[in-house]
């Protein structure tokens, strides 16, 4: 930033707000110092007119030099109306013609494209071309060779699987979310003497709440094959699976996929939520607690990964039992009304624009560049911004 070059700064900063949807609190400051030294318009001369950079895909942030030479006005710490993204400015500031609301910001059609050529490429092929994670493979924890038909990861087997799987979901009549199965079911239970087999009351309760609540939205719940056989599931179970595949309500808007074994069911769910990705009227959210870190790994659009978890990813969490529902309570965290990234954005009025950056807040993590970062210490829990107002 010292060297005030423009287009540079400009080139970072967009490049940074498509890989990185929350910056440390330095990279922030940098940032801040640029914009506060802002008051002599256009630069001349680039350093980037030298060298030859990579085409972005994505579109630029913006001007990162004010024109008029009236600098910018910052912004620190403003809070947000979280129904509404209304980011709220300083109570001395405040008017009607300042303003802004983060919008949501959804993958563009090359990113579903490669996230989508990146699942199949992790199935079939074990790995992504050009990556070296330990994690490769797809499975949960490190790569673990299968040695089966076929022999490697490229036995025919699993590509005979994939692709009736794929037929499956691509004749599949318009569904609006997918269910991690096996997620659900094992959710609390990690305990000494707990069950091999999934609790399959829990998952009914995750499943009977989605479709009571949004009959319009049909589901598609993932679970792999073993979990429905007499030596795995105990004999209670049975009638709550009878349901799952009955036309009754509310179950008729419920499609059960049983993954074969030898094969990850997060591969298949993750592929149900990408396929429609870029369709405005598809657009498919995912039901898991998992981040899908060996996923992320193996993915190089590890940006796009993360940003599609912000705007497509449920959380979910289960309350206390509610007599009248016969069952505990569940709580699924839906994705905001907004994207919580780097944005450029217009007043209301259409006069003002800023540039926005999220500040880290407690608990933040999985938002980082590398995916595991947490949020340091000190940092406040409710979300706030810095805004970078330019002066008309």
């Amino acid at each position: 930033t010292s060297l005030r070059d423009a287009p540079v700064m400009e080139r970072i900063l967009s490049d940074l707000a498509e890989e990185v949807l929350v910056p440390g609190s330095k990279t922030t400051q940098m940032i801040i110092d640029w914009f506060a030294k802002d008051t002599t318009g256009s630069s001349g001369i680039s350093s980037l007119d030298q060298v030859t950079l990579p085409p972005r895909h994505s579109a630029s942030i913006g001007a990162v030099i004010n024109d008029n030479c009236q600098g910018w006005t910052i912004h620190r710490r403003c809070g947000i109306e979280s129904l509404s993204g209304e980011l709220k400015l300083p109570a001395k500031i405040s008017t009607e013609a300042t303003k802004f609301c983060l919008k949501p910001v959804e993958l563009v059609e090359r990113e579903w494209d490669a996230l989508r050529a990146m699942n199949s490429a992790i199935v079939l092929e074990g790995q992504v071309e050009g990556n070296v994670s330990k994690f490769q493979g797809g499975r949960k924890g490190k790569k673990r060779p299968r040695t089966g038909e076929g022999g490697g990861n490229k036995s025919q087997w699993r590509v005979d699987a994939w692709q009736r799987f794929e037929t499956f979901i691509e004749r599949h009549p318009p569904y609006g979310a997918v269910v991690d199965g096996a997620n659900v079911g094992y959710f609390d239970k990690n305990f000494h003497g707990s069950p091999k087999h999934v609790d399959y009351r829990q998952i009914d309760w995750l499943l009977t709440h989605m479709l009571e609540q949004e009959p319009h939205r049909h589901v598609i719940m993932f679970l792999h094959e073993r979990h429905f056989s007499s030596k795995l599931a105990p004999g209670w179970a049975f009638p709550i699976i009878d349901a799952w595949d009955s036309d009754r309500a509310p179950y008729s808007h419920l499609t059960v996929y049983r993954t074969p074994a030898g094969m990850n069911d997060d591969w298949y769910w993750m592929h149900a939520a990408l396929i429609n990705g870029g369709k405005a009227d598809k657009q498919v959210l995912a039901v898991t607690n998992d981040e899908m870190r060996d996923h992320h790994f193996q993915m190089l659009a590890h940006g796009s990964f993360l940003r599609w978890k912000e705007r497509h990813q449920i959380h979910f969490d289960f309350g206390p039992y509610r007599k009248q529902l016969g069952r505990q309570e569940v709580i699924l965290d839906y994705p905001s009304l907004y994207s919580r990234r780097i944005q450029r954005i217009m007043s209301d009025d259409g006069e003002g624009d800023a540039i926005v950056i999220p500040l880290p807040k407690k608990g933040d993590c999985n938002r980082f560049a590398d995916g595991l970062h947490i949020a340091e210490d000190g940092v406040p829990e409710e979300e706030t911004y810095t805004i970078i107002e330019r002066v008309k």
